[in-house]
């Protein structure tokens, strides 16, 4: 069973495609199930995300997930998301079913890889 926000964001998923510029590429792949998320991010030099985009290939659940980052990350600076905490990220994507957790874990992989890029500045 998925909960409102899965079903919500998969059937309705927001910043599907690609950056023609990207400012960093982040690729991520989860063994458990064989998902793999490419995304697209563009930033100013203040570290302000101005965009992103993202391809997703794998379950309704790492659909959905991703889509819930993107709209979560979108007009943040990068140095504020590195402060979010595990109870918030767990938070984002809603009770889930043992079966899905995998994708708790893909968010949180996400927020990893999202870091802060070189040579840029705090917001």
């Amino acid at each position: 069973m998925y909960n409102e926000i899965i079903t919500e964001n998969f059937m309705n998923p927001r910043n599907i495609g690609e950056l023609e510029h990207p400012s960093r590429v982040i690729k991520i792949g989860n063994a458990v199930c064989g998902d793999t998320i490419i995304l697209h991010i563009a930033y100013n030099n203040n570290q302000e995300i101005t965009d992103v985009r993202y391809k997703a290939y794998g379950c309704a659940t790492s659909i959905a997930t991703v889509s819930v980052f993107s709209e979560f990350i979108q007009n943040k600076c990068i140095s504020d998301l590195s402060a979010v905490s595990e109870t918030e990220i767990e938070a984002l994507l809603g009770e889930l079913e043992p079966n899905q957790m995998h994708c708790l874990d893909i968010m949180k992989e996400l927020f990893k890889q999202l870091g802060i890029p070189e040579g840029t500045n705090a917001c």
